[in-house]
């Protein structure tokens, strides 16, 4: 009974901490310019010259890749693997160039990950800054979608 009280009281003043934190905002806050995010669920797409080549990146600039044993309907890298090498969630909001080689597919986890040229996209979890494209060639399996910047 005492734990429960203690988890009551624990919750409690958690819900009251959010709750202020969400306060009105000021005059101040109110006259900042805000940026325009992209819709709920969307993610920008784009292209980076690297390296490599020009690259299929998300709305972060990061490189984004596709794995070789993923296959039309089967997602392969799930678990762990999803760990090292984050899908890329949710519906595309590609620019003009790459509209029409994106898709989307339904995960086993019911998530919805994003595809261009029918295969599911990843980040790779060591490359942090735009530009970055570390996971490309490893196990021979994963390797950064390149684009044709003249046809997208």
């Amino acid at each position: 009974m005492l734990k429960k009280s203690i988890l009551a009281a624990a919750g409690a003043g958690t819900a009251i901490a959010l709750m202020s934190a969400c306060g009105t905002a000021t005059d101040d806050a109110q006259t900042q310019p805000s940026a325009t995010p992209a819709a709920a669920g969307q993610v920008e797409l784009g292209t980076r010259d690297t390296a490599v080549g020009t690259v299929l990146t998300d709305g972060d600039g990061l490189a984004l890749y596709r794995f070789d044993e993923d296959t039309p309907g089967s997602i392969r890298c799930t678990g762990p693997c999803a760990e090292i090498w984050p899908p890329s969630l949710g519906a595309p909001r590609p620019d003009a160039t790459l509209a029409a080689r994106t898709g989307a597919t339904t995960r086993p986890d019911g998530t919805v990950q994003i595809t261009y040229d029918g295969h599911p996209l990843y980040r790779f979890a060591k490359d942090t800054a735009p530009g970055q494209t570390r996971g490309d060639g490893i196990k021979g399996t994963w390797h950064v979608v390149t684009v044709d910047s003249a046809h997208g």
